[in-house]
């Protein structure tokens, strides 16, 4: 009699967690005392996901898979990082620097001012000898657009590309070149051509109504920073957390997920599952039934900003600095740099290792690591001369698909909320509709929102989501009068001519 193969029986949770980086974590953390059956599932081998860390092979020190920086404006990430007990592993900046910026070897420094949101960076700016009085005014028809705006009006603004936006509202080449370029890369991964006018002006907004933010560093690899402790508390709850297993399959009817199958075989059944996976990644393993239903029927559109991180080795230390930045040049790879020996505790006697991050790297993907590695070189020593004398001891080149997704234009409109069309389904991930740009914040954020949706149900609404800090006074009456100001309209005939 022939025997008939064995059918693993169904695993039983209440709640299955797809992903294991900030979004996934956050998400488990904050349902860890609501006494559900967790599991959370994550394809690769190291948890963390974008923002995961190793030792590097040859060295044993640790690296991130790309430089990143913390704010104090993070409430959400800030907030996971308090409830794992590891938030004194950043290290923070010296308070009134923001950032610098090279242009050549001549340092520019944005510091905070006396002065209060939303004109705190403006001796700053003034001081860059790049940027003339026109310059600098030719920002007050956007400032007045983005101090104003809501999700409405970022909605609006999110068909038109940034460069156009900008152009329309009267900054400068100069302005645009020199400030915006910067912040569009830097913030939103995306060139300024290219990014929604929506996405940046709030981004832009942010910056402005509050005080100027405080900068931080993982005094750690990244990925230490949250995904140990976050990973150790939830298997001390009972939880497993099941590395190197990849789901295939969404699991349920046409109207209601129920789990998911995993590449082994095993059927993982929940009331609730939460995918904090990348779009295209969720896209195929949805049943064809739901791939039409509203904020599931545009996966398939986003698309993922490549980029390449390089970490150099040199014999002695090159600088004092912890972060720097290049002024904007279209040519330029880079376009932030990090010396880890000036912020890793203990490495004070360290030579310096200096890693970058090359953004929209789709230009340079057939280059060679060598090649990479030459140019990084050569633009670290434009701005740092010291950096001629190095030796160069050891390099590496991290080559990563997926930075963010692309806030092209029409990004604001397609980004779906936790609740799916498909009972059961929460979405997260930084991608997701947060109000904020694609970020470890935004991450963390729609993680604790996908657990706020999971205890709702469950009949015990919980607040776990934090807000951004305060806005300043003098910005927040400045907000009210720019709310009821009409746009201009030659940014409404644009908007027209692009709709």
């Amino acid at each position: 009699m022939r025997r008939l193969p064995q059918v693993p029986a169904a695993l039983e949770f209440d709640v299955v967690i797809l992903g294991g980086g900030i979004a996934g974590l956050t998400c488990a953390v904050g349902l860890l005392d609501a006494g559900l059956r967790l599991a959370v599932v994550e394809r690769d081998e190291l948890l963390g996901g974008r923002a995961r860390s190793w030792a590097d092979p040859t060295t044993g020190d640790p690296v991130h898979v790309g430089p990143h920086i913390v704010t104090d404006c993070y409430s959400n990430f800030l907030s996971l990082l308090k409830r794992l007990d590891t938030g004194d592993r950043v290290v923070w900046e010296p308070e009134s620097l923001l950032y610098t910026m090279f242009d050549g070897a001549r340092a520019i420094e944005l510091r905070r001012s006396s002065l209060p949101p939303p004109v705190q960076l403006l001796a700053s700016l003034r001081a860059d000898p790049a940027l003339g009085l026109l310059d600098l005014a030719s920002n007050a028809a956007a400032a007045g657009v983005a101090l104003g705006l809501d999700e409405r009006g970022v909605l609006e603004l999110d068909g038109l590309d940034g460069g156009a936006a900008l152009t329309t509202l009267g900054v400068t080449p100069a302005m645009q070149r020199r400030y915006w370029q910067f912040a569009a890369m830097s913030i939103l991964n995306t060139p300024l051509g290219r990014c929604s006018a929506g996405s940046l002006l709030r981004a832009f907004h942010h910056a402005i109504t509050r005080d100027a933010v405080r900068v931080g560093f993982p005094g750690v690899g990244l990925g230490d920073l949250f995904a140990p402790a976050a990973r150790a508390a939830v298997e001390a709850a009972g939880h497993p957390v099941w590395t190197g297993t990849t789901a295939t399959q969404l699991l349920g009817t046409d109207t209601r997920a129920s789990g998911v199958r995993l590449a082994d075989g095993r059927i993982v059944r929940a009331r609730h599952v939460v995918s904090t996976l990348p779009p295209g990644d969720l896209a195929a393993l949805l049943p064809e039934s739901w791939q039409a239903r509203a904020g599931l029927d545009s996966l398939r559109w986003f698309s993922p900003v490549p980029y390449i991180s390089v970490y150099l080795w040199f014999d002695r230390r090159i600088t004092s600095r912890q972060f720097w930045a290049r002024a904007y040049a279209p040519d330029d790879l880079n376009c932030d740099f990090y010396d880890y020996a000036n912020i890793y505790p203990g490495w004070a006697g360290r030579p310096s290792l200096v890693g970058s991050n090359i953004i929209d790297a789709d230009r340079v993907a057939r280059w060679s690591d060598a090649a990479i590695v030459e140019r990084t070189r050569r633009e670290l020593e434009e701005n740092l001369p010291a950096a001629r004398a190095a030796i160069l001891r050891h390099a590496a080149v991290h080559r990563i698909p997926l930075a963010v997704q692309a806030p092209r234009p029409g990004f604001e409109a397609r980004r779906p909320s936790v609740r799916s069309a498909v009972a059961g389904l929460l979405l997260a991930g930084d991608w997701t509709r947060t109000g904020l740009p694609s970020s470890m914040e935004s991450a963390a954020a729609s993680g604790w929102r996908a657990a706020e949706a999971v205890w709702a149900d469950e009949g015990r609404p919980r607040t776990l989501v934090q807000p951004l800090p305060p806005r300043g006074r003098l910005a927040r009456v400045v907000m009210a009068a720019a709310r009821v100001a009409p746009w201009p309209p030659r940014l409404r005939r644009a908007m027209a001519q692009d709709g």
